[in-house]
């Protein structure tokens, strides 16, 4: 899974930045480029560190139940784990989604236009929009 959003991800960003760099010449819009690949690099850093973590518990959890008999434990474990699961999403959602509004608006002073480019990540038996930047264009 890591490897496919990692090719996704640096497939995306290509795409994105093949025409502007090709045109690029300015240093100023250089610079506002690498700044949105070093974000998406955090980005995909923030991702790949949540994915592990929602993996581990959810490897955990799955071990702990399998030693319960008693469904009132089985759920409040299971509610216990869902907790702890939707905290580590919203947890990486919110830091990566304001990394890219910040890196998006801090480009758009180098004259890049970005925007996010929301990619489907598995979290454990979950699926999130998470949100690297693509560049669309040169201002």
């Amino acid at each position: 899974m890591k490897k496919i959003f990692s090719i996704l991800l640096t497939a995306s960003l290509f795409m994105g930045l093949s025409t502007t760099v090709s045109a690029t010449t300015d240093d100023d819009q250089a610079d506002g480029l690498q700044l949105v690949i070093h974000a998406n690099v955090e980005i995909d850093s923030q991702i790949e560190k949540a994915v592990d973590d929602a993996d581990i518990l959810q490897a955990n959890h799955l071990l702990e139940v399998g030693k319960l008999e008693a469904e009132e434990e089985i759920a409040a474990l299971t509610n216990t784990y869902n907790e702890q699961l939707d905290k580590i999403i919203k947890e990486v959602y919110d830091v990566t989604l304001q990394t890219s509004n910040d890196a998006i608006a801090e480009a758009a002073g180098y004259g890049i236009e970005a925007e996010c480019s929301w990619v489907l990540v598995k979290f454990a038996d979950r699926s999130v929009w998470i949100d690297p930047i693509r560049v669309v264009g040169r201002n």
